[in-house]
């Protein structure tokens, strides 16, 4: 009987100490701040991109994204056969103008809601990955109209705990700029 205690003992010791390693793990890893950005850019470079700007020359600034994404797919709500929106991974030999003519020319319209997304070919850059278990981290989108030229410039900081929707920290459009210099000086260093 008293071998049988002290291995119970045991094994609620190492159950304990798994448990604390496990929080230990989780609470490092959320109070960290991570990034991953698509490149080797700051705050100074993003202000450089313009309103109209070709995407060769945003491409030149900011080097390649990670992702280019598409609505592809504001449908009305009757639809039945809705499209996926696009997403697709760049690299290095990835030709962004010839891959979206291509996307958007194999693709049909799934519905009228949806006629205009895929008639209008607009396309997002994506500049930075999503960071499993950080506090913040900074988010990069250059959105591109239909002749690859720059529409707005959007910034946001992760803010993951709260559920809240992430602050944003930059904004370039035709109407309208804003900019928290602040914090994003801290989130594009």
């Amino acid at each position: 009987m008293h071998c049988a205690q002290a291995e119970k003992m045991k094994r609620k010791q190492i159950i304990l100490l798994s448990i604390l390693i496990v929080i230990g793990f989780i609470t490092v890893n959320f109070s960290m701040d991570k990034r991953d950005l698509s490149g080797d850019f700051s705050s100074t470079e993003i202000r450089q991109i313009q309103i109209g700007m070709d995407l060769e020359d945003v491409q030149e600034i900011l080097g390649e994204p990670y992702q280019i994404t598409s609505l592809a797919g504001l449908h009305n709500l009757t639809c039945k056969r809705q499209k996926s929106r696009l997403t697709e991974n760049i690299d290095s030999k990835s030709d962004i103008k010839q891959l979206v003519n291509q996307k958007f020319s194999e693709t049909n319209y799934c519905c009228e809601g949806n006629k205009e997304d895929l008639e209008n070919k607009r396309v997002t850059l994506v500049f930075t990955k999503r960071q499993e278990f950080s506090r913040h981290y900074p988010m990069l989108w250059v959105h591109m109209d239909s002749n690859f030229q720059v529409e707005n410039v959007f910034a946001k900081q992760y803010d993951g705990y709260l559920g809240f929707d992430d602050p944003c920290i930059y904004s370039l459009n035709a109407g309208s700029d804003f900019e928290n210099q602040e914090l994003f000086e801290m989130n594009f260093k």
